[in-house]
């Protein structure tokens, strides 16, 4: 059974209801990783120690990549909070809907 006092729980998502990922301390040299989605629950995985440090260089390894492309991405066609829908029809017209 996971040790409450040693939980992190993160919000996940760009809306407040998208879901959460939660790590806690499961027993001696094992992390469960939850993660559920807008109802959905994927099941609890469990890391040992080593995972869990393979998983924290891998993090720290991946997100600079992500956060330069998102900055490169907003820079260069900054988007306005609006969803464009193109239908298959659209394509070969050019037009959008929103």
């Amino acid at each position: 059974m996971a040790l409450l006092e040693h939980e992190i729980d993160i919000a996940t998502g760009r809306r407040q209801a998208d879901g959460h990922v939660r790590i806690s301390v499961f027993a001696e040299g094992l992390l469960a990783l939850t993660v559920e989605g807008t109802g959905e629950r994927v099941p609890t995985l469990l890391l040992t120690v080593e995972q869990a440090e393979k998983l924290q260089r891998a993090l720290a390894d991946l997100i600079p990549h992500a956060d330069g492309d998102v900055k490169a991405a907003a820079s260069a066609d900054p988007w306005d909070g609006t969803t464009e829908r193109r239908t298959a029809a659209d394509k070969t017209r050019g037009s959008v809907t929103s």
